[in-house]
């Protein structure tokens, strides 16, 4: 069998998904097609604008068979972390093919890329950047710039593609990777009324300012997007604030993400006046604004360091299924060498306990009454 993999976020899920979708499995000619979801939490460091039972119901009614849940405190996380716990996911599912969207198109580059990220030079350059007080990622594209004349690096899709290669190298995976180039808009492309392909940037703003999306979406993602209310992220910044206010310097300390004395940056600036602001007086050179806001959400879900003990995902939760993505796991879950989890139970891995809180935080601000359906049976459609 064929089995191949994507990761998503939908958020929201556009014709551009859909694209992904039908060409990853033209590509691969796959017999099942298995898609590893972010939750409430975004890699960026925000909410979803949608809930996630919602998104994995647009998923598979996309053609996606079997919809798995990448844990929160993995989405939250640098690129590589992210890139890696998603494909080792896939690879502990068996999937055979790996297909992500970049803006090159042509995967030769970017296993190029991959393989440079690996080299000592590379590395001798990078250590050299980050001494200077420069952030990862600038310091990670000034040492390719000078090492390398590829420069198809730092565009968003093509910077996570990199990093898939770079998991399925590490994990020794023999899976086959592919990309799709991602077409008419790019990632972070305001409305170009010329195509029904918008970025997802792009839908998220006409739904908070209440403009129409109607045809960018399809039907079933405009009647779930309609009866939602537009969040911003600013939204929960009360509840940042109330966290800033009540943290003292050595309990934050012990917050994944906060190293170097960050402690002391982010408690400085308590009374900022709204959560724009305080992200824009957080970021600097040394520190990015996604970084920033990744922390901003470890530190308000409590994720403590003592908790993160590892990056290899010790369960696989399934939100949702077709038949054949049901069959399909009937025949492997023997094979499958961590737990399955169809549906929560009393006695909970920590990291599905955090999982359960960033819900109930994502309930409080957008009063979408997800957490019941954290206990509901898996979506079968």
């Amino acid at each position: 069998m064929n089995i191949a993999g994507i990761v998503v976020e939908y958020n929201p899920f556009h014709y551009g998904h859909l694209h992904h979708i039908k060409e990853t499995k033209r590509i691969t000619n796959a017999d099942v097609l298995i898609a590893v979801m972010s939750g409430h939490v975004l890699q960026r460091g925000e909410f979803s604008v949608v809930n996630k039972f919602s998104r994995t119901e647009w998923a598979l009614k996309a053609g996606v068979d079997l919809v798995i849940e990448l844990p929160g405190v993995f989405s939250l996380q640098s690129a590589d972390l992210f890139a890696y716990t998603s494909v080792a996911l896939l690879h502990k599912l068996g999937v055979s093919d790996i297909c992500f969207g970049s803006e090159s198109g042509d995967i030769l580059p970017l296993e190029k890329i991959a393989n440079t990220l690996e080299s000592d030079a590379y590395k001798k350059q990078l250590k050299t950047y980050l001494n200077q007080g420069k952030s990862y990622p600038t310091s990670s594209d000034l040492a390719l710039k000078a090492i390398s004349d590829v420069r198809e690096y730092h565009k968003p899709n093509n910077i996570l593609g990199i990093q898939y290669i770079k998991a399925i190298q590490k994990l020794k995976s023999p899976m086959k990777v592919h990309t799709i180039k991602r077409i008419e808009t790019n990632y972070y492309d305001t409305v170009n009324t010329e195509t029904n392909i918008q970025s997802a940037t792009a839908i998220r703003q006409l739904h908070q300012t209440n403009q129409t999306y109607k045809n960018y979406v399809p039907k079933y993602v405009y009647e779930t997007l309609k009866k939602t209310p537009p969040m911003q992220q600013d939204a929960f910044f009360p509840y940042i604030a109330y966290s800033l206010a009540r943290y003292k310097a050595n309990e934050l300390n012990g917050i994944f993400g906060f190293t170097e004395g960050l402690e002391h940056l982010f408690l400085k600036h308590f009374q900022a006046k709204n959560y724009e602001t305080l992200v824009e007086q957080l970021t600097s050179a040394r520190y990015t604004n996604a970084k920033i806001k990744r922390n901003l959400i470890h530190m308000l879900i409590g994720t403590r360091k003592e908790d993160i003990s590892t990056f290899e995902p010790p369960y696989i939760r399934v939100l949702g299924m077709t038949k054949s993505g049901q069959n399909y796991l009937n025949t492997i879950k023997k094979d499958i060498e961590i737990p399955l989890i169809t549906k929560i139970e009393k006695e909970k891995h920590l990291y599905l306990q955090y999982e359960l809180t960033i819900t109930k935080i994502y309930d409080l601000v957008t009063q979408q009454n997800t957490f019941k359906k954290e206990f509901n049976p898996v979506i079968i459609l």
